[in-house]
């Protein structure tokens, strides 16, 4: 299946800004440029949600695994296949024993450390209702994270949540020259 959208290659775009992210996340970041390529249709935007995307982890008790693991759980909730094939580079393969256990129905805790467990529950109270998020929860955060810590796991659940959303609603592919699969089909359907 083909992306409701044609991402702009990495040299395609007017704005040479856009090209180098674009290449970047061919490099590096992702290994594919598909969704910065679909961003970057709004270039002006594209380049502030980069921004953004390099303010995480800010906290010294946050770190890109398990920012990786809580952006895997939003797509397995979402059933997001862009989202669930695609790997952040650079934790990839330390996450990767990990991935069953937030792929999983019920987030399999036996795999990660408590505070990977609690970040990924965040992740799936964001991804499900986040009114649900009972108090007990949050005081189960507070005595592994700071307040600073808990607002920045909040704010990447939630913009991945809504980043996952715009994915599914693009149908977004990987590209031929990833080293991940083409032809997506959504929702996503892991064989564990």
């Amino acid at each position: 299946m083909s992306s409701r959208i044609e991402p702009i290659e990495p040299g395609d775009a007017d704005d040479e800004t856009v090209n180098e992210i674009l290449r970047e996340s061919e490099r590096g970041w992702y290994k594919d440029s598909a969704y910065f390529g679909a961003v970057a249709h709004r270039p002006r935007l594209l380049k502030r949600l980069v921004r953004t995307f390099r303010l995480f982890p800010r906290s010294d008790s946050i770190d890109a695994e398990t920012l990786e693991l809580m952006r895997l759980r939003v797509a397995a909730v979402h059933g997001c296949a862009y989202c669930g094939t695609v790997r952040t580079w650079d934790v990839k393969d330390a996450i990767e024993p990990k991935e069953d256990a937030v792929f999983a129905d019920q987030i399999d805790t036996s795999e990660l450390t408590r505070r990977e467990e609690l970040a990924v529950r965040v992740a799936d109270y964001m991804s499900r209702n986040p009114q649900e998020m009972p108090d007990e929860f949050v005081a189960e955060l507070r005595e592994e994270y700071s307040d600073e810590a808990i607002v920045e796991l909040l704010l990447f659940a939630g913009l991945e949540v809504g980043l996952d959303r715009f994915c599914i609603a693009l149908r977004l592919d990987t590209t031929e020259t990833s080293p991940y699969p083409t032809g997506l089909e959504y929702p996503l359907e892991r064989e564990t």
